[in-house]
Formats: C-alpha cells, structure tokens, sequence
C-alpha cells in the first residue's frame, strides 16, 4: 500500500469539445509514455485527428500503447491499424472476436488514457464522431480527468493489461478519489458492489445517469425499496436510443419503478451514453460501467468514485440543468409496457443468461487472452 502524499485533483469532463480537447491537449504534454484504452476506435475525422497526435508522440520517440477491444473497433481497417504501427504506435486488438468458436465474451469497455502518470483521463467516452458532436449532437457522456498520485494505479492497471499479466494491483490510498474496476474474470467486483452500497445507504436523494439500462432484479428491488423509504430518485435515460431493442427491454421496467415513486426522465437532444450516478451530494461515480449484466459479467469497466465536495457539486449542478431543460419527465410510464416491451425484455434476460453461463465455463481461457 502507498501513501498518497500529494493532493490529487479531479475534474468533470463533458462529451463533445470539452472531452476532445482536453485528450488533445494531454496527449501532447506526453513525454515518455501514453496509454489509450478503448471500446470503440473510429476510422473517422475524430480518429485520425487524435491517430495523428499518437503518430506524432511515436516519432517523438515517446512509447505509445493503444489498446482496442477487436468487437467495438471491428471497423477499424488493416490499412489503418498498419499505418499506425509503421509509424511507431503500438497498437493491439483485445479479445479477438469469433462468433463460430463462440469467443463472444469478456469485452474491453473502459475507456481510460494515461500520460506519463501524471495525467488519467477516464469514463465512457469512445474515440468517434459521435462523441465528438461532428455532423450531430455529440451523444450525452461524461469523464473525469485526474492529476496526482492517483494516476500511477491507473497506469499500472494499463501496464498489467498491455503485458497481459494481472499481478496485484498497486494501490495509493486517498480519502476522497478511489478507482473501481469490474472484471468478472479476475474477481473484480467493485463497481457492482460500491452502486449497491451507495444506493442503500442513501438518505436523501439518487441520481443517476444510464445508457442500456437493465439492472438485475435485486438492484431493482433495491431502488424500489429506497424509494418507498421516501428517497428522491431520478434516472435519466435516452428517448433516442442507438439500440431501439434494448431500449424496448428497458421501458418494459418503467411500470414498477414509476408506482413506487422513481422519477423517470428522457434526454430529447441526443442518444444518452453516460454511466453516472450522485448520491446524497458525498457521493459520485462516473465510469463506463452500464447497469447490466454485460457490464457486471461480460465487460472490463473502470469507473471514478470520489465524496469531493466541489466535484460532486459541479457534477450535480450539470444533472441538474440536463433533468430541467434538456428532458422530460414521464407521466404514466407504464403506458410503455406491453406484450412487444416484455417479450423484448424476456429475450434479452434470457440471451444473457445463457451467455454468462457460457463465459463462467470458460474464464480461464478469456484469462490468457
């Protein structure tokens, strides 16, 4: 264990030119190493800006090591990927995905850049047009940038993924700003298990930001239960979805949170992709971590939690101003549900089922990937 000694510092970060601008601007204070982890790494005009900066930082003789899962860059071009790594970059391909040999799982999702241990920029925002508001509104996302002590466990959590060994990870203790991970292989639980604990221990009021959102029935029975106990609880979700199935599964929950008193709202200016949650104003995650199984079995997720005031607060004032001007409010939400929404929400309960059951019998072999 070691001592954090320095005052580590944090900052929201908010999908759009505030995201991109800030990677861009880290990137290029890189001096000997940069790690880039990611789900989704696009061949577009966002790509190749921030492609262009990696080869710039190569051939500066700087150590570049990107790392894209082979299911969310499935599009990224051989040309492209060769491109980078004649100049310098080193690029890899995590879980290589074989639908006829069934290797479908354990995903990399988190989405985190690490410069030189002094810069970690970590949440759910993937390298693409669509993050970057190009040609639309940028989807509803968010990130955290740290500076400090913290950072040194977010590059040996690179490292360890790079080098494909998964020692004991380093760990600096602070007060206020902690690192969560989620990989069911390796027994990492903790995002699952801090939503839960902060959600139980609420007083006041939950807040929470989700994209597929399909919450296993104990964490629902969880919600229902604080907000019987009178809690406050609001869960913003998307009104325009990228995957209109799920999307289908997910109102078919509306009817039981709405009568217990869960205060649904839907963002109208984009697609939501944010994993964000505040409780009781001393205490916020923000991460890659969605609310489903897939992320609780099937995905390598990374979130920030933090109780810094000032943080939570910024944070709070953001949702706040998103709930109030840029959503609605369901009334009768339990209009969505009905024979279509059950049937899709059954489904893809089912499909899950079978394929965690699949992943647990093979977790050694995932492990060596």
């Amino acid at each position: 264990m070691k001592v954090n000694t320095f005052q580590d510092k944090i900052r929201l970060v908010r999908s759009g030119r505030d995201y991109f601008d800030t990677l861009k601007t880290i990137l290029q204070k890189a001096h000997y190493c940069i790690h880039l982890h990611t789900y989704i790494f696009e061949e577009d005009e966002t790509g190749r800006e921030i492609a262009e900066i990696l080869i710039q930082k190569a051939q500066e003789g700087i150590k570049v090591c990107v790392l894209v899962d082979d299911f969310g860059s499935k599009d990224l071009s051989k040309k492209f990927k060769q491109q980078l790594l004649s100049q310098g970059v080193q690029i890899r391909t995590f879980s290589p995905f074989q639908i006829f040999k069934l290797r479908f799982g354990r995903r990399l999702h988190q989405k985190i850049v690490v410069i030189d241990m002094k810069f970690a920029l970590i949440g759910g925002i993937n390298i693409a047009n669509k993050y970057a508001g190009i040609g639309r509104k940028e989807w509803l996302d968010f990130a955290v940038l740290l500076e400090g002590e913290i950072v040194r466990q977010c590059f040996w959590i690179c490292q360890q993924f790079w080098d494909k060994k998964y020692q004991r990870d380093v760990f600096i203790q602070n007060r206020h700003i902690f690192l969560l991970q989620q990989d069911f292989f390796r027994g990492k639980k903790e995002i699952a298990r801090a939503y839960r604990m902060a959600i139980s221990k609420a007083q006041t009021e939950i807040w929470i930001v989700a994209s597929y959102f399909l919450p296993n029935k104990s964490l629902r029975k969880l919600l229902i239960r604080k907000a019987k106990q009178g809690i406050k609880i609001k869960i913003l979700l998307s009104a325009i979805s990228d995957v209109q199935f799920f999307k289908k599964a997910t109102e078919y929950l509306y009817a039981e949170l709405e009568r217990a008193g869960v205060q649904i709202y839907e963002y109208l200016p984009s697609v939501v992709h944010g994993k964000v949650m505040v409780v009781d104003r001393n205490w916020a995650t923000v991460g890659s971590y969605n609310l489903n199984a897939i992320s609780e079995y099937m995905s390598v997720e990374m979130n920030v939690a933090t109780t810094e005031k000032t943080f939570i607060e910024v944070l709070r004032a953001d949702l706040q101003k998103i709930f109030e001007q840029e959503s609605i409010l369901l009334e009768k939400a339990y209009k969505r549900r009905n024979i279509f929404t059950r049937a899709y929400f059954w489904l893809i309960r089912f499909i899950l089922k079978l394929a965690i059951r699949f992943l647990r019998k093979n977790r050694q072999s995932y492990l060596r990937e």
